[in-house]
Protein backbone atom coordinates (compact mmCIF):
# COMPACT_ATOMS: atom_id res chain seq x y z
CA UNK A 1 0.00 0.00 0.00
CA UNK A 2 1.02 3.81 -0.90
CA UNK A 3 2.37 5.30 2.13
CA UNK A 4 0.85 8.30 1.88
CA UNK A 5 -2.31 6.32 2.02
CA UNK A 6 -1.67 4.65 5.00
CA UNK A 7 -0.97 8.17 6.96
CA UNK A 8 -4.34 8.93 5.05
CA UNK A 9 -6.36 6.23 6.80
CA UNK A 10 -5.33 8.15 10.20
CA UNK A 11 -8.05 10.47 9.64
CA UNK A 12 -11.86 10.51 10.39
CA UNK A 13 -14.39 10.62 7.28
CA UNK A 14 -16.94 13.68 7.28
CA UNK A 15 -15.73 15.18 10.99
CA UNK A 16 -15.80 18.60 10.44
CA UNK A 17 -17.87 22.08 10.50
CA UNK A 18 -18.54 24.74 8.30
CA UNK A 19 -15.81 26.73 9.72
CA UNK A 20 -13.20 24.50 8.71
CA UNK A 21 -13.85 25.75 5.22
CA UNK A 22 -15.35 29.51 5.44
CA UNK A 23 -12.76 30.69 8.06
CA UNK A 24 -9.13 28.31 6.67
CA UNK A 25 -6.77 29.60 3.81
CA UNK A 26 -6.96 26.15 2.36
CA UNK A 27 -9.65 23.65 1.00
CA UNK A 28 -10.71 20.40 2.59
CA UNK A 29 -10.54 16.88 0.86
CA UNK A 30 -11.55 13.27 1.06
CA UNK A 31 -9.52 10.37 0.40
CA UNK A 32 -11.00 6.94 -1.01
CA UNK A 33 -9.92 3.72 -1.96
CA UNK A 34 -10.92 0.47 -3.34
CA UNK A 35 -10.07 -3.16 -1.46
CA UNK A 36 -10.60 -6.59 -2.75
CA UNK A 37 -10.15 -9.69 -0.46
CA UNK A 38 -8.96 -13.04 -2.33
CA UNK A 39 -12.23 -15.02 -2.48
CA UNK A 40 -10.31 -17.74 -0.52
CA UNK A 41 -9.49 -15.61 2.17
CA UNK A 42 -12.21 -13.88 3.03
CA UNK A 43 -11.99 -15.07 6.79
CA UNK A 44 -8.25 -13.65 7.24
CA UNK A 45 -9.03 -10.69 5.68
CA UNK A 46 -11.86 -9.38 7.64
CA UNK A 47 -10.22 -10.17 10.64
CA UNK A 48 -6.69 -8.59 9.82
CA UNK A 49 -8.77 -5.56 8.66
CA UNK A 50 -10.94 -5.74 11.82
CA UNK A 51 -7.92 -6.64 14.33
CA UNK A 52 -6.04 -3.65 12.45
CA UNK A 53 -8.92 -0.88 12.54
CA UNK A 54 -9.45 -1.26 16.34
CA UNK A 55 -6.09 -0.87 16.87
CA UNK A 56 -5.27 2.06 14.79
CA UNK A 57 -8.15 3.27 13.61
CA UNK A 58 -10.65 3.34 16.56
CA UNK A 59 -10.70 6.85 17.83
CA UNK A 60 -10.31 10.46 16.99
CA UNK A 61 -7.76 11.44 14.14
CA UNK A 62 -7.13 7.54 13.87
CA UNK A 63 -10.78 6.87 12.93
CA UNK A 64 -11.55 5.16 9.67
CA UNK A 65 -14.44 3.69 7.99
CA UNK A 66 -15.43 0.84 5.70
CA UNK A 67 -18.38 0.59 3.16
CA UNK A 68 -19.13 -2.71 1.64
CA UNK A 69 -20.27 -1.89 -2.14
CA UNK A 70 -23.10 -3.63 -3.32
CA UNK A 71 -23.56 -3.20 -7.05
CA UNK A 72 -21.45 -2.47 -10.27
CA UNK A 73 -18.37 -3.73 -11.61
CA UNK A 74 -16.58 -3.00 -7.71
CA UNK A 75 -19.57 -5.14 -5.91
CA UNK A 76 -18.58 -6.79 -2.63
CA UNK A 77 -15.79 -4.43 -2.93
CA UNK A 78 -14.70 -2.77 0.10
CA UNK A 79 -14.52 1.30 0.09
CA UNK A 80 -12.15 2.77 2.85
CA UNK A 81 -12.67 6.61 3.04
CA UNK A 82 -11.33 9.50 4.92
CA UNK A 83 -10.77 13.18 5.69
CA UNK A 84 -11.73 15.41 5.48
CA UNK A 85 -8.70 17.03 6.04
CA UNK A 86 -6.54 20.34 4.11
CA UNK A 87 -3.44 19.48 1.79
CA UNK A 88 -1.11 20.65 4.30
CA UNK A 89 -1.96 17.68 6.79
CA UNK A 90 -0.21 15.16 5.50
CA UNK A 91 3.13 17.49 6.22
CA UNK A 92 2.95 16.59 9.79
CA UNK A 93 4.57 13.05 10.47
CA UNK A 94 2.57 10.07 12.19
CA UNK A 95 4.46 8.97 15.27
CA UNK A 96 2.65 5.24 15.18
CA UNK A 97 3.80 4.91 11.26
CA UNK A 98 6.01 2.08 11.63
CA UNK A 99 3.84 -0.28 13.49
CA UNK A 100 0.97 0.84 11.36
CA UNK A 101 2.38 0.18 8.15
CA UNK A 102 4.13 -3.60 9.70
CA UNK A 103 0.43 -4.52 10.85
CA UNK A 104 -0.64 -3.13 7.61
CA UNK A 105 2.22 -5.53 5.76
CA UNK A 106 1.60 -8.73 7.70
CA UNK A 107 -2.32 -8.48 9.00
CA UNK A 108 -3.84 -7.54 5.62
CA UNK A 109 -1.91 -7.29 2.56
CA UNK A 110 -1.49 -11.16 2.36
CA UNK A 111 -5.21 -11.24 1.50
CA UNK A 112 -5.97 -8.51 -0.70
CA UNK A 113 -6.26 -9.32 -4.26
CA UNK A 114 -5.72 -5.89 -5.04
CA UNK A 115 -6.04 -2.45 -3.89
CA UNK A 116 -6.99 0.59 -6.74
CA UNK A 117 -8.89 3.56 -7.41
CA UNK A 118 -7.25 5.66 -4.79
CA UNK A 119 -8.47 8.98 -5.31
CA UNK A 120 -8.84 12.26 -3.54
CA UNK A 121 -12.21 14.81 -3.48
CA UNK A 122 -12.52 18.40 -2.81
CA UNK A 123 -15.39 18.34 -0.88
CA UNK A 124 -17.85 21.25 -1.73
CA UNK A 125 -19.22 22.76 1.63
CA UNK A 126 -21.56 25.27 -0.18
CA UNK A 127 -23.57 22.94 -1.96
CA UNK A 128 -23.57 20.07 0.67
CA UNK A 129 -25.88 19.37 3.41
CA UNK A 130 -25.28 17.53 6.58
CA UNK A 131 -27.71 17.98 9.28
CA UNK A 132 -26.72 18.18 13.17
CA UNK A 133 -25.84 14.32 14.58
CA UNK A 134 -26.61 12.16 11.73
CA UNK A 135 -25.44 8.63 11.39
CA UNK A 136 -23.70 6.64 8.28
CA UNK A 137 -25.90 3.34 7.17
CA UNK A 138 -26.18 3.38 3.40
CA UNK A 139 -24.83 5.90 0.60
CA UNK A 140 -25.93 6.39 -3.10
CA UNK A 141 -23.12 7.81 -4.78
CA UNK A 142 -22.91 9.00 -8.61
CA UNK A 143 -19.99 9.96 -10.20
CA UNK A 144 -19.87 12.09 -13.34
CA UNK A 145 -17.65 12.50 -16.42
CA UNK A 146 -17.73 16.41 -17.19
CA UNK A 147 -16.83 17.06 -20.30
CA UNK A 148 -13.41 18.94 -21.23
CA UNK A 149 -14.23 22.98 -21.02
CA UNK A 150 -17.44 22.57 -18.56
CA UNK A 151 -16.42 23.38 -15.30
CA UNK A 152 -17.82 26.48 -14.49
CA UNK A 153 -20.82 25.57 -16.19
CA UNK A 154 -21.27 22.68 -13.90
CA UNK A 155 -20.91 24.96 -10.96
CA UNK A 156 -23.09 26.66 -12.11
CA UNK A 157 -25.59 24.48 -12.58
CA UNK A 158 -24.74 22.52 -9.10
CA UNK A 159 -25.86 26.02 -7.11
CA UNK A 160 -29.30 25.51 -8.61
CA UNK A 161 -29.96 21.98 -7.95
CA UNK A 162 -28.26 22.14 -4.60
CA UNK A 163 -30.34 25.23 -3.76
CA UNK A 164 -33.65 22.90 -4.50
CA UNK A 165 -32.62 20.03 -2.30
CA UNK A 166 -31.58 22.01 0.71
CA UNK A 167 -34.95 24.40 0.65
CA UNK A 168 -37.57 20.76 -0.65
CA UNK A 169 -35.18 17.59 0.72
CA UNK A 170 -33.65 19.24 4.16
CA UNK A 171 -34.25 15.22 5.67
CA UNK A 172 -31.82 13.95 2.90
CA UNK A 173 -27.90 14.33 3.73
CA UNK A 174 -25.83 15.15 0.58
CA UNK A 175 -21.88 15.49 0.00
CA UNK A 176 -20.88 17.24 -3.39
CA UNK A 177 -16.92 16.15 -4.31
CA UNK A 178 -14.86 16.80 -7.14
CA UNK A 179 -12.15 14.95 -8.39
CA UNK A 180 -8.42 16.86 -7.42
CA UNK A 181 -6.74 14.92 -10.24
CA UNK A 182 -9.21 13.48 -12.36
CA UNK A 183 -8.44 12.89 -16.19
CA UNK A 184 -10.33 12.03 -19.31
CA UNK A 185 -9.18 8.55 -19.48
CA UNK A 186 -11.16 7.54 -16.09
CA UNK A 187 -14.12 9.93 -16.30
CA UNK A 188 -14.45 10.57 -12.51
CA UNK A 189 -14.91 14.18 -12.28
CA UNK A 190 -17.67 14.99 -10.04
CA UNK A 191 -19.15 13.08 -6.92
CA UNK A 192 -22.64 13.06 -5.64
CA UNK A 193 -23.32 11.21 -2.42
CA UNK A 194 -26.68 10.79 -0.71
CA UNK A 195 -26.69 9.58 2.56
CA UNK A 196 -30.22 7.43 3.87
CA UNK A 197 -31.14 5.10 6.37
CA UNK A 198 -34.06 2.38 4.83
CA UNK A 199 -33.92 0.55 1.42
CA UNK A 200 -37.06 1.65 0.84
CA UNK A 201 -35.59 5.13 -0.06
CA UNK A 202 -34.38 3.90 -3.13
CA UNK A 203 -38.10 3.49 -4.04
CA UNK A 204 -39.53 6.60 -3.21
CA UNK A 205 -40.11 9.06 -5.98
CA UNK A 206 -37.84 12.27 -4.82
CA UNK A 207 -40.18 14.17 -7.08
CA UNK A 208 -37.07 16.50 -7.97
CA UNK A 209 -39.02 17.77 -11.14
CA UNK A 210 -41.54 18.95 -9.51
CA UNK A 211 -39.45 20.68 -6.30
CA UNK A 212 -37.16 22.06 -9.04
CA UNK A 213 -40.00 23.67 -10.84
CA UNK A 214 -41.30 25.14 -7.72
CA UNK A 215 -37.66 26.68 -7.06
CA UNK A 216 -36.65 27.97 -10.16
CA UNK A 217 -39.83 28.26 -11.89
CA UNK A 218 -42.24 26.32 -14.10
CA UNK A 219 -40.13 24.06 -17.41
CA UNK A 220 -36.73 25.02 -15.64
CA UNK A 221 -35.98 21.40 -15.09
CA UNK A 222 -36.43 20.46 -18.10
CA UNK A 223 -34.04 22.93 -19.29
CA UNK A 224 -31.72 22.01 -16.84
CA UNK A 225 -32.14 18.42 -17.48
CA UNK A 226 -30.84 19.42 -21.46
CA UNK A 227 -28.40 21.45 -20.42
CA UNK A 228 -26.90 19.04 -17.95
CA UNK A 229 -26.74 16.14 -20.51
CA UNK A 230 -25.22 18.58 -22.35
CA UNK A 231 -22.30 19.30 -20.27
CA UNK A 232 -21.61 15.56 -18.79
CA UNK A 233 -20.42 12.58 -20.76
CA UNK A 234 -22.52 9.83 -18.66
CA UNK A 235 -22.19 8.80 -14.95
CA UNK A 236 -21.88 5.36 -13.01
CA UNK A 237 -23.65 5.11 -9.80
CA UNK A 238 -23.15 2.59 -6.89
CA UNK A 239 -24.72 1.54 -3.62
CA UNK A 240 -22.16 1.36 -0.25
CA UNK A 241 -23.47 -0.07 2.95
CA UNK A 242 -21.74 1.17 6.52
CA UNK A 243 -19.89 -1.98 7.46
CA UNK A 244 -19.40 -1.56 11.03
CA UNK A 245 -17.73 -4.88 11.55
CA UNK A 246 -14.59 -3.57 9.25
CA UNK A 247 -14.60 0.20 10.62
CA UNK A 248 -12.90 1.18 13.22
CA UNK A 249 -15.23 4.30 14.71
CA UNK A 250 -18.99 3.97 14.65
CA UNK A 251 -21.78 5.67 12.80
CA UNK A 252 -22.52 8.86 14.10
CA UNK A 253 -20.95 12.09 12.57
CA UNK A 254 -21.43 14.48 15.45
CA UNK A 255 -21.32 17.86 13.18
CA UNK A 256 -22.65 19.39 10.17
CA UNK A 257 -22.52 21.96 7.36
CA UNK A 258 -24.95 24.13 9.19
CA UNK A 259 -24.05 27.93 10.88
Amino acid sequence: MKSIFYWMMLIPFLVFSQDQQTNNEEYLIVGSAIYSAKSDKMKEFSEGMKNHNEQYHAEGAMGVRIFTIMNGENAYDYMAVMGPMPWSALDTPNPNQEAHDQDWENNVVPYLASEEEVTFWRFHNNFSHFPTDFEMSKLRVTVWDIARGNYDEMISKLEKVTKVLKEKSSETPFGIYTNEFSSTKSGQDLSVVYFFDDFAWLGKDQKLKEKFDEVHGSGSFDTFAQEWMEITNGATQELWIYNQSLSGIGPQVTTSTED
